[in-house]
Protein backbone atom coordinates (compact mmCIF):
# COMPACT_ATOMS: atom_id res chain seq x y z
CA UNK A 1 0.00 0.00 0.00
CA UNK A 2 2.69 2.44 0.48
CA UNK A 3 4.54 1.38 -2.61
CA UNK A 4 1.45 2.67 -4.53
CA UNK A 5 1.20 5.47 -2.17
CA UNK A 6 5.05 6.86 -2.79
CA UNK A 7 4.21 5.59 -7.05
CA UNK A 8 1.30 8.11 -7.19
CA UNK A 9 2.70 10.33 -4.89
CA UNK A 10 5.98 11.19 -7.14
CA UNK A 11 3.92 12.63 -9.65
CA UNK A 12 2.86 15.35 -7.19
CA UNK A 13 6.22 15.68 -5.40
CA UNK A 14 5.76 13.70 -2.13
CA UNK A 15 8.47 11.10 -1.54
CA UNK A 16 9.39 8.89 1.27
CA UNK A 17 11.33 11.67 3.03
CA UNK A 18 8.74 14.45 3.29
CA UNK A 19 5.83 11.44 4.18
CA UNK A 20 7.66 10.94 6.95
CA UNK A 21 8.71 14.78 8.14
CA UNK A 22 5.06 14.96 8.26
CA UNK A 23 5.20 12.96 11.32
CA UNK A 24 5.27 15.48 14.71
CA UNK A 25 8.22 15.65 17.26
CA UNK A 26 7.87 12.75 19.60
CA UNK A 27 8.22 13.16 23.16
CA UNK A 28 11.16 12.39 25.29
CA UNK A 29 12.16 8.65 25.02
CA UNK A 30 12.20 6.27 27.80
CA UNK A 31 12.32 2.61 27.98
CA UNK A 32 12.25 -0.25 30.22
CA UNK A 33 14.00 -3.36 29.39
CA UNK A 34 12.04 -6.37 31.93
CA UNK A 35 14.79 -9.52 32.56
CA UNK A 36 14.19 -12.37 34.88
CA UNK A 37 14.99 -15.82 34.45
CA UNK A 38 12.98 -18.02 31.71
CA UNK A 39 9.75 -18.40 33.35
CA UNK A 40 9.51 -15.10 35.15
CA UNK A 41 6.84 -13.98 33.01
CA UNK A 42 8.74 -11.16 30.91
CA UNK A 43 6.97 -11.14 27.85
CA UNK A 44 3.36 -11.55 29.27
CA UNK A 45 4.02 -8.28 31.66
CA UNK A 46 5.66 -6.37 28.39
CA UNK A 47 2.05 -7.25 26.68
CA UNK A 48 0.05 -6.08 30.23
CA UNK A 49 2.29 -2.86 30.33
CA UNK A 50 1.31 -2.48 26.83
CA UNK A 51 -2.13 -2.50 27.50
CA UNK A 52 -1.82 -0.06 29.85
CA UNK A 53 -0.36 2.49 27.70
CA UNK A 54 -2.69 1.52 25.19
CA UNK A 55 -5.80 3.03 27.25
CA UNK A 56 -4.14 6.24 27.40
CA UNK A 57 -3.35 6.55 24.09
CA UNK A 58 0.19 7.25 24.69
CA UNK A 59 2.50 5.80 21.56
CA UNK A 60 4.67 2.91 22.72
CA UNK A 61 6.48 -0.19 21.02
CA UNK A 62 6.88 -3.48 22.42
CA UNK A 63 9.79 -6.05 21.79
CA UNK A 64 11.14 -9.43 22.50
CA UNK A 65 14.43 -9.00 21.89
CA UNK A 66 15.24 -12.63 21.84
CA UNK A 67 13.13 -12.32 18.38
CA UNK A 68 15.58 -9.80 16.92
CA UNK A 69 18.84 -12.70 17.27
CA UNK A 70 16.85 -15.45 16.77
CA UNK A 71 19.34 -17.17 13.79
CA UNK A 72 22.14 -19.71 13.54
CA UNK A 73 25.57 -18.01 11.43
CA UNK A 74 26.89 -19.58 8.96
CA UNK A 75 30.29 -21.69 9.65
CA UNK A 76 33.14 -18.94 10.43
CA UNK A 77 30.91 -16.03 10.57
CA UNK A 78 32.46 -13.51 12.48
CA UNK A 79 29.04 -12.31 12.94
CA UNK A 80 27.02 -13.35 16.48
CA UNK A 81 24.00 -13.75 17.67
CA UNK A 82 24.46 -11.07 20.19
CA UNK A 83 25.96 -8.82 18.00
CA UNK A 84 23.04 -8.99 15.85
CA UNK A 85 20.42 -8.32 18.35
CA UNK A 86 22.09 -4.85 19.48
CA UNK A 87 22.25 -3.82 16.12
CA UNK A 88 19.26 -4.83 14.73
CA UNK A 89 17.69 -2.96 18.08
CA UNK A 90 19.86 0.06 17.03
CA UNK A 91 17.94 0.08 13.69
CA UNK A 92 14.59 -0.58 14.37
CA UNK A 93 14.46 2.37 17.21
CA UNK A 94 14.71 5.38 14.28
CA UNK A 95 11.98 3.77 12.88
CA UNK A 96 10.17 3.68 16.15
CA UNK A 97 11.01 7.42 16.71
CA UNK A 98 9.46 8.90 13.04
CA UNK A 99 5.74 7.13 14.41
CA UNK A 100 6.06 9.09 17.53
CA UNK A 101 6.92 6.69 20.00
CA UNK A 102 8.73 7.87 22.98
CA UNK A 103 7.88 4.74 25.15
CA UNK A 104 9.61 1.53 24.45
CA UNK A 105 8.78 -1.62 26.70
CA UNK A 106 11.79 -4.42 25.87
CA UNK A 107 11.72 -8.08 27.17
CA UNK A 108 15.32 -10.01 27.33
CA UNK A 109 17.27 -12.11 30.15
CA UNK A 110 20.41 -9.76 29.86
CA UNK A 111 22.94 -11.81 30.32
CA UNK A 112 26.02 -9.44 31.96
CA UNK A 113 26.61 -6.00 31.96
CA UNK A 114 28.35 -5.87 28.57
CA UNK A 115 25.39 -6.98 27.21
CA UNK A 116 23.25 -4.02 28.70
CA UNK A 117 25.96 -1.66 27.04
CA UNK A 118 25.38 -2.77 24.14
CA UNK A 119 21.42 -2.17 24.75
CA UNK A 120 22.21 1.34 25.83
CA UNK A 121 24.18 1.96 22.88
CA UNK A 122 21.81 1.21 20.66
CA UNK A 123 19.41 3.44 21.91
CA UNK A 124 20.90 6.56 21.74
CA UNK A 125 19.41 9.38 23.84
CA UNK A 126 16.98 7.18 25.62
CA UNK A 127 16.76 6.47 29.34
CA UNK A 128 16.38 3.15 29.67
CA UNK A 129 15.03 1.52 33.40
CA UNK A 130 16.10 -1.87 34.01
CA UNK A 131 13.45 -3.99 35.97
CA UNK A 132 14.21 -7.71 37.03
CA UNK A 133 10.63 -10.12 37.67
CA UNK A 134 11.15 -12.72 40.05
CA UNK A 135 8.41 -15.23 41.04
CA UNK A 136 9.18 -18.59 43.04
CA UNK A 137 10.65 -21.80 41.91
CA UNK A 138 7.18 -23.46 41.98
CA UNK A 139 5.80 -20.71 40.15
CA UNK A 140 8.04 -20.89 37.58
CA UNK A 141 8.05 -24.61 37.15
CA UNK A 142 4.44 -24.29 36.42
CA UNK A 143 4.20 -22.08 33.86
CA UNK A 144 7.11 -23.94 32.16
CA UNK A 145 5.21 -26.98 32.33
CA UNK A 146 2.05 -25.20 31.02
CA UNK A 147 3.86 -24.28 28.23
CA UNK A 148 7.24 -25.96 26.73
CA UNK A 149 7.66 -29.95 26.58
CA UNK A 150 9.81 -32.07 25.42
CA UNK A 151 13.27 -31.73 25.38
CA UNK A 152 12.33 -27.65 25.05
CA UNK A 153 11.11 -28.14 28.76
CA UNK A 154 14.03 -30.07 29.96
CA UNK A 155 16.36 -27.09 28.34
CA UNK A 156 13.97 -24.54 30.14
CA UNK A 157 13.72 -26.33 33.68
CA UNK A 158 17.76 -26.62 33.42
CA UNK A 159 18.54 -22.98 32.84
CA UNK A 160 15.92 -21.39 35.15
CA UNK A 161 17.64 -21.53 38.62
CA UNK A 162 20.97 -20.98 37.14
CA UNK A 163 19.94 -17.38 35.29
CA UNK A 164 17.93 -16.56 38.45
CA UNK A 165 21.24 -17.11 40.40
CA UNK A 166 23.16 -15.51 37.43
CA UNK A 167 20.47 -12.33 37.69
CA UNK A 168 20.50 -12.03 41.71
CA UNK A 169 24.36 -11.74 41.49
CA UNK A 170 24.78 -9.65 38.69
CA UNK A 171 22.65 -6.94 40.02
CA UNK A 172 22.04 -5.16 36.88
CA UNK A 173 18.51 -4.06 37.33
CA UNK A 174 17.46 -0.71 38.64
CA UNK A 175 14.64 -2.68 40.59
CA UNK A 176 13.06 -5.88 41.39
CA UNK A 177 9.68 -6.74 40.74
CA UNK A 178 7.37 -9.87 42.15
CA UNK A 179 5.82 -11.31 39.61
CA UNK A 180 3.61 -14.70 40.83
CA UNK A 181 0.56 -15.63 41.58
CA UNK A 182 -1.46 -12.22 40.70
CA UNK A 183 -2.91 -10.31 38.25
CA UNK A 184 -1.04 -8.71 35.12
CA UNK A 185 -2.12 -5.75 34.91
CA UNK A 186 -1.24 -5.36 38.84
CA UNK A 187 2.62 -6.36 38.30
CA UNK A 188 2.39 -4.06 34.88
CA UNK A 189 1.82 -1.12 37.21
CA UNK A 190 4.39 -1.33 39.47
CA UNK A 191 6.84 -2.14 37.13
CA UNK A 192 5.83 1.29 35.36
CA UNK A 193 6.00 3.01 39.06
CA UNK A 194 9.35 1.39 39.91
CA UNK A 195 10.40 2.89 36.30
CA UNK A 196 8.88 6.37 37.21
CA UNK A 197 6.46 6.68 34.39
CA UNK A 198 2.54 7.55 35.66
CA UNK A 199 -0.65 6.22 33.83
CA UNK A 200 -0.02 7.59 30.24
CA UNK A 201 3.83 6.67 30.44
CA UNK A 202 4.99 10.42 31.09
CA UNK A 203 7.38 10.78 33.83
CA UNK A 204 5.77 10.60 37.30
CA UNK A 205 8.91 10.65 39.30
CA UNK A 206 12.68 9.74 39.62
CA UNK A 207 12.77 6.12 38.54
CA UNK A 208 14.47 3.68 40.61
CA UNK A 209 17.97 4.01 40.97
CA UNK A 210 20.42 0.55 41.03
CA UNK A 211 21.11 -0.93 44.03
CA UNK A 212 24.29 -1.26 45.52
CA UNK A 213 26.43 -4.00 45.50
CA UNK A 214 27.84 -4.96 48.94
Amino acid sequence: MLTSFLSAGSRVGITLASYRARVPDAPPARAILLTGTVGSGKTAVTIAIGDLLALREQPYALVDLDWLGWMEPAPGSLITQRSVLAENLRLIWPTFREAGVGRLVLARYVEDSAQLGEFRAALPGVELVVVRLVATQAVIERRLRARDSGAQLTEHLAETALFAARGEAGALEDAVVENGDRPLTEVAAEVLAAAGWNADGGQLSEPARPRERS
